[in-house]
């Protein structure tokens, strides 16, 4: 006579312990990829850590600049975002960006150019490379300036 039941030979697996595996899986697959693509590059890939990084996130943070009437993140505040693979420098001045706001905040004198002032901090702290782009016009590299100026 048999009995059912008495002889298991396999054992249930857990909801914890299948979780356990999944998480251990994706670890798996993000150190492969950090380890194969670099770390930088996964980053940017996933799209986390970095926040502002295209120019419809940043279309974003004017709009509400614009709500809350923020001259400051409206005329100063420059992100760094990827526009056609290459790295620039954009602030809500910018006329990608300012053509598809729902308003402007008007600007000082002294921050109405803020773009070449941008260009000025990059160069004294040696972040500025021939090819670098502030509100999409070129800087110019400055070989020996001494600090950044004031603003």
């Amino acid at each position: 006579m048999f009995k059912r039941g008495l002889n298991k030979k396999a054992q249930d697996l857990s909801i914890g312990t299948l979780i356990l595996i999944v998480l251990g899986i994706v670890v798996l697959v993000l150190l492969i990829l950090g380890f194969s693509l670099g770390w930088s590059n996964l980053w940017e890939k996933i799209n986390i850590f970095q926040g502002g990084s295209s120019l419809e996130s940043v279309i974003q943070a004017c709009n509400i600049a614009v709500a809350s009437n923020s001259q400051y993140t409206f005329c100063q505040d420059f992100k760094k975002v990827k526009v056609d693979g290459k790295v620039q420098f954009v602030n809500c001045q910018d006329s990608r960006i300012s053509s598809s706001l729902s308003g402007q905040i008007q600007c000082t004198r002294e921050s109405a150019d803020a773009g070449s002032w941008y260009c000025s901090v990059l160069n004294a702290n040696k972040q500025i490379t021939s090819d670098t782009k502030v509100n999409n016009v070129d800087c110019v590299v400055v070989p020996n300036s001494a600090s950044a100026p004031e603003y």
